[in-house]
């Protein structure tokens, strides 16, 4: 299950990506300011499994561009990832928060944070996008689900 919640946030990610590029009245400071987070957060992480200090803080603000090689990066470590929940659960990251405190965490954990995370963000994104007076994307896991069965091979 993980590699498909790997996928969802990929994909979600991806089409919210892709609307504030495409929509520039959607750059509304809190927009970005998430997005950046968001982005952010998943490199943090992601760094964290693979051992490597990030070159992100938690809060940095970027313009789309290098969120979208952020993101490009992040995803292409997360899709790489093994996992098995037993590979996954078994493996334990030893890592220092942004405040300094040291924790342990299973890599099984870790990523459903990162999913659950990007979700949460999306959605105050999408809240956000409301309030200034534009569509909000829609990145419901299921709309992703009933994409992957349309395009599913011998589907018509």
């Amino acid at each position: 299950m993980l590699h498909q919640f790997c996928k969802y946030n990929n994909w979600a990610n991806s089409l919210l990506l892709t609307a504030l590029m495409d929509n520039p009245a959607t750059l509304c400071g809190p927009c970005i300011s998430l997005f950046s987070h968001l982005v952010n957060a998943q490199l943090i992480w992601v760094s964290r499994i693979n051992g490597i200090k990030p070159d992100v803080g938690v809060w940095q603000v970027h313009d789309l561009n290098i969120c979208r090689q952020l993101l490009d990066e992040s995803e292409n470590s997360l899709s790489k990832m093994e996992y098995t929940e037993a590979t996954a659960s078994a493996a334990i990251i030893k890592y220092t928060t942004s405040s300094g405190d040291w924790y342990e965490t299973s890599v099984a954990d870790i990523l459903l944070h990162v999913f659950n995370h990007g979700t949460y963000h999306r959605a105050q994104i999408a809240r956000e996008m409301k309030l200034n007076g534009l569509n909000p994307i829609h990145t419901d896991y299921i709309l992703f689900v009933r994409q992957q069965a349309n395009s599913a091979p011998g589907k018509y």
